[in-house]
């Protein structure tokens, strides 16, 4: 079916390629680990990418003595390194414009054209970005993006047995059985595993809630969320849980592994990773500990002991964790802390971003993060991780010559997609933390 009006699609395309082609100042960068680790393009090999890792140090050392004496050399004894083999994953994203923003605008030039549908593009950029920024966290991790509750524990000052109790949610009281509510719809994730950044603002997006053994048991739409109880609603009928780790849920695809591997699998992972067996070598093995509790700067204090100790962590270490434990650290430095003359207002101000401190290895900064579940926290070394693959989020696809956009046939619309084929990797998995086990409604 041809574009309505004047406007031909050639014109159309050809516009858009203009406008859109060159996005660098046009791709949002909201996400934190988006603009903390920025993408960059290596070399391709076959279906995959080499990234080179270190597993052990140089040993080969000869010890000379005090005297003046010749001596012999020991034979070099060269640090283990391997090739880990990355493969990066492709994700899709489209949306739709309708036509009559497509020939109000398009006929006025390119300021125009710019002006009419730049909300729309950067929408999708932004949307893409937050998938992205979600599989980044939790890309085939074991708990994908949240278990159903089977908990029996206090949860949002109620007393659950077994994932059972009432809750109001969104003003309406929800009786809850095993996790969920059949009737109504509601699903109760259990304690710890909500992120209100996953859920708030995806009404729509396709929900599946697969069993233990990756089997999708249910299937449907977000309808909504209650982003202070932890509870969503959806299309389908839930199942019931029947231990802690039965049912958990995800987008579309995750249950099958269509996804990058996230952080929180490469740093829990003992095995093998990438094709390397982090059981064999300590440096390529992530650091994990469970908080018990609340998450305070004494628990993290011995965390951070324990790393330098087993992997020889040096410098600076990013702590991204979920806002209710942001404000936990905030209210515990704000009790503790004296300014002096060093103090920033910038840092570890009420309502600033971020909680900064110094270790014994270097600056240690807390950044809240939306996507990061509340019982979790994750504590990089920047600089020990990358993110690579052919493509950042763009309206082309490397290598091929096709239209970014074109008139849909049933649709009084035209069509765009965003394309990104990338993955994120650490290549000194020793320097970085995983803590999970954190409860903000803990008495310690």
């Amino acid at each position: 079916m041809a574009s309505p009006g004047s406007v031909s699609t050639l014109e159309v395309v050809n516009l858009t390629k203009k406008v859109y082609g060159d996005l660098t100042n046009l791709l949002p960068q909201d996400q934190h680990l988006e603009k903390d680790i920025p993408f960059t393009e290596k070399q391709k090999v076959g279906e995959s990418y080499n990234e080179a890792v270190v597993l052990t140090a140089e040993t080969g050392i000869t010890l000379g003595g005090s005297g003046s004496d010749a001596f012999e050399l020991n034979p070099a004894i060269a640090g283990a390194v391997k090739q880990a083999t990355v493969v990066p994953y492709v994700s899709v994203l489209g949306s739709v414009v309708p036509w009559g923003l497509i020939s109000r605008t398009a006929g006025g030039g390119e300021k125009s054209f710019y002006d009419g549908t730049k909300h729309i593009f950067r929408n999708n950029l932004k949307s893409h970005g937050k998938f992205l920024e979600i599989l980044r966290l939790y890309g085939q991790s074991a708990s994908l993006l949240g278990y159903v509750s089977y908990a029996t524990a206090t949860y949002r000052a109620i007393s659950f047995t077994n994932g059972g109790g009432a809750l109001s949610v969104n003003g309406t009281s929800v009786t809850f059985t095993a996790g969920v509510n059949t009737s109504s719809k509601h699903i109760l994730l259990a304690p710890g595993q909500f992120a209100a950044g996953i859920w708030v603002g995806m009404e729509g997006v396709k929900v599946q809630q697969v069993n233990s053994s990756g089997v999708v048991v249910a299937e449907g739409k977000l309808v909504s969320v209650d982003s202070e109880k932890g509870v969503i609603e959806v299309d389908f009928t839930p199942v019931a849980a029947t231990s802690t780790t039965s049912h958990r849920l995800c987008f579309e695809g995750m249950g099958e592994a269509k996804e990058m591997i996230g952080i929180q699998k490469i740093l829990s992972t003992s095995g093998i990773i990438f094709g390397v067996n982090n059981t064999q070598y300590r440096l390529y093995r992530g650091n994990t500990v469970s908080a018990g509790g609340l998450l305070t700067f004494t628990k993290l204090n011995t965390y951070i002991a324990n790393m330098v100790n087993a992997g020889g962590l040096e410098g600076d270490l990013d702590f991204y964790v979920n806002p209710r434990t942001w404000a936990t650290l905030n209210s515990n430095e704000a009790a503790n802390r004296s300014y002096d003359q060093s103090y920033k207002s910038n840092e570890a101000a009420n309502g600033f971003e971020d909680i900064c401190y110094h270790t014994q290895t270097g600056k240690l900064t807390f950044k809240a993060h939306r996507i990061v579940k509340e019982g979790d926290a994750m504590g990089l070394s920047l600089p020990t991780w990358s993110r690579s693959g052919s493509a950042e989020i763009s309206f082309t696809v490397p290598g091929i010559d096709k239209e970014i956009i074109f008139p849909l046939e049933n649709q009084a619309a035209w069509a765009f997609r965003s394309y990104a084929d990338q993955y994120i990797f650490c290549h000194e998995p020793s320097k970085n933390i995983y803590v999970s086990g954190i409860n903000d409604e803990a008495a310690s």
